[in-house]
């Protein structure tokens, strides 16, 4: 699994030997906001992008899936709220422009 951590700034920060400065993706996004279920998120909002005929702008790799933009929001702060069970997580996934020949996610 290739992951990457990124952290929102409120101005632009330049690359260093330990940072490297990166901007999401623009496009639309299939959405969900939720707490307490990580998983089973994942797999709803990935049912629901497939029953709505959406198509996800993701690949197939010898790994296993390789999407274009997939994140993670954390909504709550983590210093304040401990709990991860009351974290507000949005789970995000970049959406392709509808294409004939493209599969469903």
């Amino acid at each position: 699994m290739d992951i990457e951590v990124g952290v929102v700034t409120p101005d632009p920060l330049g690359d260093n030997d330990r940072v490297r400065a990166c901007r999401l993706p623009a496009g639309d996004y299939a959405t969900l906001t939720d707490r307490e279920h990580d998983i089973r998120a994942n797999r709803a909002l990935l049912e629901w992008v497939r029953a709505n005929g959406i198509r996800v702008d993701r690949s197939d790799d010898p790994s296993g899936d390789r999407f274009a933009c997939r994140y993670e929001a954390f909504l709550t702060d983590p210093w304040t709220e401990r709990r991860k069970k009351k974290w507000t997580i949005q789970l995000n996934m970049r959406v392709r422009e509808a294409c004939a020949a493209d599969s469903v996610a």
